[in-house]
């Protein structure tokens, strides 16, 4: 961070302190707009429009929610619009890590990792990889040993260069030393018709996405990557239990504009808090699959804070964009 960006930030937040006590007693004083940067239909805007409800449930006073998708780049167009949002209260938005992370490491943008001030990780998404029912892979080490024999013609889907599927794929074929040719989507449900679609030969996305179209039988799973099973799917197996040793996937958070009053992210924190206590946002979450993996705001930036330094020496010494 340069000097002069330091100055900026302190002078912002020093007046988001002062103005706190007036802005936060109104506060809110229109509807919440709550910013994905992805496609409708992917497991983040699914997160969002459950999280809503209860959200301005455990908010009071008449607060609302709207669920605004603002896709692009590997989520680039909506982390943006985040960042660069007034710092009021009135917007809010999910952060994909580590995809947000990955994207200023990468190339020049209009926001750093220090543009939000993070509320809660929510989800945990491992990565899985995914064929067509009717494909002739059976299991993840046919997949591979087609791959090899034929190099760079395997094609898979992910979402968005930089995006934490890609990294996830990435690390995957490392692991396994194949070649493929990665095809970007700007997000999970594209991804997904393209699969279904037959245009590419495989998808990487979330064990949570992926669950009701694997149960519905519309795409089988042949792998996913985590440290155990999961129980809501317990048939899939993870790579490691198949010999491949990567583990890896998507967080999926809230945050707010670096220099949002202090009060209303701990009003926020507090309503994420009773939301993901809420018995019924339970019985939500499991009907729509979602990974849950809570993480409150102090653990979670130290989380990221790690992330963030793991991201950028690793684009060091490997980039994956060349």
């Amino acid at each position: 961070m340069t000097r002069l960006h330091r100055r900026s930030l302190l002078s912002a937040t020093a007046m988001g302190v002062l103005a706190t006590p007036a802005i936060a007693q109104g506060w809110p004083s229109r509807p919440i707009e709550m910013l994905i940067g992805f496609a409708a239909g992917g497991g983040t805007d699914i997160l969002a429009r459950t999280l809503a409800p209860f959200m301005e449930k455990h908010l009071g006073g008449g607060a609302r929610i709207g669920v605004v998708n603002r896709p692009g780049p590997g989520g680039e167009i909506g982390f943006t619009q985040l960042a660069q949002a007034r710092p009021d209260g009135h917007t809010i938005g999910m952060l994909n890590a580590p995809a947000f992370i990955t994207i200023p490491h990468e190339r020049r943008t209009r926001y750093t990792f220090e543009s939000f001030e993070f509320i809660a990780n929510l989800v945990s998404d491992p990565a899985s990889i995914n064929v067509h029912p009717s494909s002739e892979f059976q299991t993840i080490d046919q997949l591979v040993a087609w791959a090899k024999a034929n190099p760079g013609r395997m094609t898979i889907g992910m979402q968005g260069t930089g995006s934490a599927m890609h990294l996830a794929t990435l690390a995957f074929m490392r692991k396994v030393d194949m070649r493929a040719t990665l095809v970007p989507f700007p997000g999970t449900a594209p991804n997904r018709t393209a699969l279904l679609g037959r245009h590419i030969m495989a998808s990487t996305f979330g064990i949570g996405e992926a669950a009701p179209f694997v149960k519905e039988g519309q795409i089988r799973n042949l792998g996913f990557m985590a440290a155990s099973r999961w129980d809501e799917l317990p048939d899939a197996k993870t790579m490691r239990e198949q010999g491949i040793d990567v583990v890896a996937g998507s967080d999926r958070g809230l945050a707010a504009p670096a220099g949002t009053p202090p009060e209303i992210i701990e009003r926020l924190s507090r309503a994420v808090t009773a939301t993901l206590a809420d018995p019924e946002f339970q019985v939500k979450a499991r009907e729509q699959l979602l990974f849950l993996a809570p993480m409150p705001r102090a653990e979670y930036r130290t989380y990221l804070t790690g992330l963030n330094e793991e991201i950028g020496r690793l684009w060091r010494e490997d980039p994956w964009r060349r």
